[in-house]
């Protein structure tokens, strides 16, 4: 489970006081509001890269472990971004072979093919394991891109708005797609959205604009 306990966003202008937060296995929370109120601030402070323009206050409780203080290589979180970058000078197979963690199991690079492809195959795209991201298209690149931030096994998934840049009939497949497998596996998620129509009917809200208040000026 996910907690975002006593969480306040602060600038020299308004401040944003959040309420205590709980994301549980498989379950996914969508931060709205909007533009410049902090939706992608938020996602990052989880991620571990500390925004410079905002002050940031409160904790981040992983499992019961606090991930405040840890750099971003120790909290285990995937991110997901609108755009999706794939090493242009590698294949689909190599492109998630590069986010498996290092095990004995997996010391080889053919033991690590053997495993990407085996995630590729479990989503039926091992027709994709040869091609390069740039003959990909815009929602192959997008389930390409989940897969290899699973591939890293996360234990926090984060997505800022992933299917934005995609045709409404595409975006709303891959949403369905992208939330029944962060679902399976029991990964809580946190997604920033602009839009309404991206929102799982079963996803938590939080809309930080509910929670905005200006600061006076001295």
């Amino acid at each position: 489970m996910l907690e975002i306990i006593d969480c306040q966003i602060e600038t020299k202008t308004w401040r944003i006081t959040l309420p205590n937060i709980q994301v549980h296995k498989g379950e996914l929370l969508v931060i709205t509001g909007p533009s410049g109120i902090g939706k992608s601030t938020l996602l990052h402070w989880l991620l571990g890269n500390i925004p410079q323009h905002v002050v940031m206050k409160g904790k981040i409780i992983l499992s019961g472990n606090n991930l405040t203080e840890l750099p971003i290589e120790q909290r285990r979180v995937g991110l997901l971004m609108q755009d999706v970058y794939l090493f242009p000078h590698l294949n689909v197979l190599d492109n998630i072979c590069f986010a498996l963690p290092k095990t004995p199991l997996r010391s080889s690079k053919k033991q690590r093919r053997a495993a990407a492809m085996d995630l590729l195959a479990q989503i039926n795209l091992t027709h994709l394991a040869s091609r390069y991201p740039q003959n990909l298209s815009g929602g192959e690149r997008s389930r390409v891109g989940l897969i290899r931030a699973l591939a890293n096994q996360p234990q926090v998934m984060l997505l800022d708005e992933p299917f934005a840049a995609l045709d409404p009939s595409t975006r709303e497949k891959m949403g369905t797609w992208a939330f029944q497998q962060l679902a399976e596996q029991n990964i809580p998620s946190v997604m920033v959205s602009h839009d309404v129509e991206d929102i799982p009917d079963a996803a938590q809200q939080l809309c930080l604009a509910d929670y905005y208040q200006t600061l006076e000026q001295k």
